[in-house]
């Protein structure tokens, strides 16, 4: 009967560390806390398809889908190229405002960037 108790106890305790962990670490996937964000390319469609971040900051867009993907802004800013599956492409923004930007392969896959702060003179996105 002790046995029992104890085990059922260990895989409530168990399934509570699993459940903790996979919400801490959905909440982490877009940034790690060093200004550094993630947008994943996944079921032809980017994740986050909005995201806002600092000044500065860097953004890597992941291709997790089974088809090569691109990101291109829309004001013509920069265009990545081929991204190709498992690969990925990076980006710091150093001007404040808003980026949209799509895949050049599927024009229904779009995505936005919303840079916050002052921009510090110079530079661009």
């Amino acid at each position: 009967m002790k046995t029992k108790k104890f085990l059922i106890g260990f895989l409530l305790a168990f399934s509570a560390g699993i459940i903790i962990t996979a919400c801490y670490k959905n909440k982490t996937d877009y940034n790690n806390g060093t200004n550094s964000y993630t947008v994943k390319m996944q079921n032809s469609a980017f994740s986050p398809a909005t995201l806002t971040v600092t000044l500065n900051s860097t953004v890597t867009w992941m291709n997790n889908d089974n088809m090569v993907h691109t990101v291109t802004a829309s004001d013509g800013s920069f265009d990545s190229g081929d991204i190709a599956v498992g690969a990925s492409y990076t980006r710091t923004f150093s001007t404040a405002g808003t980026v949209n930007y799509s895949d050049t392969h599927n024009s229904s896959m779009t995505g936005v960037i919303v840079i916050s702060g002052s921009s510090g003179g110079g530079g661009g996105y």
